[in-house]
């Protein structure tokens, strides 16, 4: 099958389709956010316009007549003239309860924006929330989807960069998007009230925008090329530490520690610098942004001083408009940082693109619950039911491949044209040298890889046909690396079936002689055994990997090295109770001890991905090929 990712739309506009089903909040953060410019705007008006107008009036008045003031006026002529509300003054006690009213009416606004403030925030952090929260969940379910053979292409500390801390900057920027919101909607709202209020002097302030747009997109573009740098060197520094983590015993051992900090140090420093260069980017903006604003507050003041010196403007009108102008500039130095965000967040989305890209396994329900259409989404296949336990492999042929962007060169082939069937209850061994296809040959039986050639068949049913859940279910794995979950000796030994009774888990232990060992812990089955299993010693863990198998009671069995970490008297001790196990079901046993496989029904010898000899021990060791070679270097 073909693993690689599907060809999507360009990053931005997909990064922009994946904002759609929070288009209800987003509109509202927009709502928002224009009642929050009114208030800014109507703060500005008390403040600049109506104050100074009231000043005007009554500064050195003895108020031998009343004194008519305008508050709230906007434009005094034009399309959109509103004269305000007129309120006479008729001493200096009516003026104090009139400039008292101003304060209370600004104290009003800001806490009304306030508010509103607080709302535009919440709504777009609860947006940024949910779409963390769902990207995880689509990315986690993509790696466990994905083929082992597209896995084995990925570094694991790249991929748990992606999933933490991609998603994380895709999500503060989500959340900084009321900022973005506020910043865009205001700017919109007092370009326009700046163009009522004169429109020349609003043409003189707009052609400073393209120079900044231009800007913030140039810097913008480096940002971003330096925040790719910065997200795969994180990858780079999760590799090492889990390296670091799980091969701690190594280097001590080997006295290298110093090699792998200065290893580190390399890492890290590399991501210092991308860091700083992106830094250096962003800190190079605002100051650049500050500065064309005061240019052009500088220009729209001097043009402005000159239309009130020549009566075209008057000075409330005028200073209101200036204090417009520098209201506005400070969102658009807001936009300006954001997209520094925003950039960053791009080099990020397009890494979890490509994660979210990833194929699912042919025949799985892969359905990520993430805004694009699934890549895999299959429920077609045959269910497996009262399996006899016949297997039977036809001309199976198999090749890892190494995929480039545009083309796909097969490797040597690991299994090459294998034939061979497997009779109900029968016990087949897998031997051979290190590397031979041994454990290959029984991943294509769980499907973890796909046959090139050939097909594999369970009660003479193509196992291509049936459903990837039904089929593992019937098949119950011992391998050879053991790996336990970070958690209680009863929740490994029950991961095997879902739902069991802890009696049926305990009888399972006690199968796998496991139970001796468990109840001389001072906490039995509730005690927790460390990541991997790490507080249990490796005979221990394999038990309770075999226990784990048992307890799943499937008719076809895979013991991958199975007693490989026992000593000889547990291994004696397991023998027996993997015979018991055996009996009725169709077991596959890949040994290098070959004292483990002398009972076996059927011996496969394998090498180079062939198989040269079949036969039981006695036969093969009458032959005299490479089984008795085998047999005598271990007796050896």
């Amino acid at each position: 099958m073909d693993n690689k990712p599907f060809t999507k739309s360009p990053t931005f506009t997909r990064f922009i389709r994946y904002h759609t089903p929070y288009i209800g909040s987003i509109l509202l953060a927009m709502a928002f956010a224009l009642v929050i410019a009114t208030c800014e705007l109507g703060i500005i008006q008390i403040i600049l316009h109506d104050s100074v107008n009231a000043l005007e009036a009554v500064s050195g008045n003895a108020f031998d007549e009343p004194v008519s003031i305008h508050y709230l006026q906007f434009q005094r002529d034009g399309l959109f003239a509103f004269e305000g509300f007129e309120i006479s003054l008729a001493d200096t006690s009516d003026a104090l309860k009139f400039f008292l009213w101003l304060l209370g009416g600004m104290l009003i606004l800001v806490s009304i924006k306030g508010c509103f403030v607080y709302g535009n925030d919440y709504v777009m952090a609860r947006v940024g929330h949910k779409l963390a929260f769902r990207l995880r969940n689509a990315l986690y379910q993509r790696i466990v989807f994905a083929p082992l053979g597209v896995l084995r292409e990925e570094r694991s500390g790249d991929l748990m960069t992606r999933i933490t801390d991609d998603v994380r900057v895709w999500h503060n920027l989500v959340a900084a998007m009321a900022n973005i919101i506020r910043a865009v909607v205001l700017v919109v709202f007092f370009v326009f009230a700046m163009f009522i209020k004169s429109f020349t002097l609003t043409l003189f302030v707009l052609l400073i925008l393209p120079l900044l747009a231009y800007l913030i997109k140039t810097i913008g573009r480096r940002i971003r090329g330096a925040s790719t740098e910065i997200q795969q060197q994180s990858a780079d520094i999760y590799s090492q530490l889990k390296e670091t983590l799980f091969g701690i015993k190594i280097i001590k051992s080997f006295t290298s520690e110093q090699t792998e900090i200065k290893r580190f140090r390399s890492i890290n420093w590399r991501q210092y610098c991308s860091a700083l260069r992106r830094a250096r980017f962003a800190a190079l903006l605002p100051p650049t942004i500050e500065w064309l604003g005061a240019v052009g507050i500088a220009t729209v003041f001097g043009v402005g001083c000159w239309g009130v010196i020549t009566g075209q403007l008057s000075t409330a009108d005028f200073i209101s408009y200036i204090a417009m102008v520098a209201w506005m500039f400070k969102p658009i130095k807001t936009i300006g940082n954001v997209n520094s965000a925003l950039q960053q967040c791009l080099a990020s989305a397009e890494r979890i693109f490509y994660l979210l890209d990833f194929r699912g396994e042919a025949g799985q329900q892969n359905d990520t619950g993430a805004h694009d259409p699934p890549t895999e989404k299959s429920t077609e296949g045959i269910e497996l039911k009262n399996i006899h336990g016949t297997v039977t492999f036809q001309n199976v042929s198999f090749s890892y491949s190494q995929t480039s962007e545009n083309q796909q060169t097969a490797a040597k082939p690991v299994i090459d044209n294998v034939t061979f069937e497997a009779k109900p209850g029968e016990v087949i061994a897998l031997v051979g040298p290190s590397g031979s296809g041994k454990t290959t040959l029984l991943n294509l039986l769980l499907r973890f890889y796909e046959v090139g050639a050939g097909q594999i068949l369970i009660d003479d049913v193509p196992i291509s046909e049936v459903k990837l859940g039904s089929l593992r279910q019937s098949i119950a794995l011992v391998p050879q690396d053991t790996f336990l979950f970070d958690g209680t000796i009863l929740e490994n030994i029950g991961y095997g079936a879902p739902g069991a009774t802890d009696e049926a888990i305990v009888a399972a232990a006690k199968r796998a002689n496991a139970h001796e060992f468990i109840t001389r812990i001072p906490e039995g089955y509730a005690a927790p055994i460390g990541e991997a299993g790490m507080k249990l010693s490796g005979g221990e863990q394999q038990r309770l990997s075999i226990a784990r198998a048992l307890l799943k009671d499937a008719p076809i069995l895979v013991l991958d090295e199975a007693t490989s970490s026992l000593d000889t008297q547990s291994e004696a001790l397991i023998q027996e109770s993997l015979a018991n196990l055996m009996e009725g079901r169709t077991s596959f046993i890949i040994a290098h001890r070959l004292s483990t496989v002398v009972r076996a029904d059927k011996i496969l010898v394998i090498k180079n991905g062939e198989i040269l000899e079949i036969g039981t021990h006695e036969t093969l060791l009458a032959k005299g090929g490479l089984y008795k070679k085998l047999c005598e270097m271990q007796l050896s």
